[in-house]
């Protein structure tokens, strides 16, 4: 009877365990490349559809103070872009819509969420990226910048 007992106590240790290296991987923000730490001006780029996501991201750089928002690509030293997945563009007829060479990689963004990605504005290439839940053009639970002001503290925090 011991034997089946501690088969059944593994049975259930186990995926307890796994969920929780689960969620301490999803708890510690991703590390933010040099490029990204060094960076003082960002454009937006807004592909979501949705203005009011657009409104809040605005409101929440100017409100944190760590970039300056800049009116072209060419003058920023990275790129934001919020995207839900959702792209519709006109096509012509008789033609095949293009996939843009930055998705390739990126991966799903899962239904009612943002992904938040800091681009290189030069390259194109994805430097950092999170997702957060949003429903429409709301933010649901905190603020959209969230991981990615979570990720600078825990930069700041490894420096000192």
């Amino acid at each position: 009877m011991q034997w089946n007992s501690r088969l059944l106590l593994a049975r259930f240790l186990f995926p307890v365990s796994v969920l929780m290296v689960a969620a301490l991987a999803l708890a510690n923000p991703k590390p933010l490349p040099e490029a990204v730490t060094n960076a003082h001006t960002i454009f937006l780029e807004n592909e979501t559809g949705f203005n009011e996501l657009e409104y809040s991201t605005i409101f929440e750089i100017n409100k944190w103070g760590r970039f300056d928002l800049v009116d072209s690509p060419e003058k920023a030293d990275l790129i934001l872009r919020l995207d839900s997945g959702n792209h519709v563009r006109v096509v012509p007829e008789g033609q095949f819509p293009a996939i843009p060479a930055n998705a390739v990689g990126e991966g799903e963004i899962p239904k009612g969420h943002t992904r938040i990605s800091l681009l290189d504005p030069k390259t194109n290439v994805m430097l950092w990226s999170d997702t957060h839940k949003t429903e429409g053009g709301k933010v649901k639970n905190g603020h959209l910048l969230d991981g990615l002001r979570e990720a600078y503290d825990s930069y700041e925090r490894s420096r000192r």
